[in-house]
């Protein structure tokens, strides 16, 4: 697993927990999601510390458009929320898949946050704490904040983020549910 799939798996994690309220047992989940069904956007905002690369590594990655590590990474995803994904991001995070535990869980329509550990294949552990609020069913916003090590050399790392979700529409169009859509990613 690389540095940056690790990453984005993370930033997937977390998008995904900003529409479902994930992290929550089945007796937690909501019968009613407290959001639109339909067609969302997700604007996920993070900045990677702790990492350093070498300047030659950076100046190839500027000039492939590519984004370097440190700065502002800004990820916009389309989402098909339907009842079905709802549910099935609450068994996702609940099948420890990612190989992570939550504590300190607080669900209500208003508000998901918990604590997280995650530990990767190499076995790195990313530590944080996630929360979302639910402004009303067609806006949602968030941050999280993880930390941990990375790498053969265990580079410390942190991952700081921000995220706001809006709905679209009804219809979700050509976006499938399950199948995020990239809008940009830099």
């Amino acid at each position: 697993m690389t540095m940056k799939s690790t990453c984005l798996g993370l930033l997937s994690a977390l998008a995904l927990c900003c529409l479902a309220g994930a992290a929550a047992t089945a007796q937690d989940m909501p019968a009613n999601p407290p959001v639109k069904m339909g067609l969302w956007e997700s604007t996920i905002v993070s900045n990677i510390g702790g990492l350093t690369i070498p300047p030659d590594v950076a100046a190839r990655l500027q000039a492939m458009g590519r984004p370097v590590p440190g700065g502002p990474h800004t990820t916009v995803t389309q989402s098909c929320m339907t009842k079905d994904e709802w549910a099935k991001a609450f068994e996702k995070m609940n099948n420890n898949e990612n190989k992570c535990t939550y504590t300190n869980r607080t669900i209500t329509a208003q508000k998901i946050s918990f604590d997280m550990s995650c530990a990767s294949e190499r076995g790195n552990v990313f530590t944080g704490h996630f929360e979302m609020l639910i402004d009303d069913d067609e806006h949602s916003h968030g941050t999280a904040h993880m930390k941990g090590t990375m790498g053969q050399n265990a580079q410390p790392m942190t991952i700081d983020t921000t995220l706001t979700s809006h709905y679209l529409a009804a219809d979700c169009g050509e976006v499938k549910p399950g199948d995020d859509k990239v809008i940009k990613n830099q």
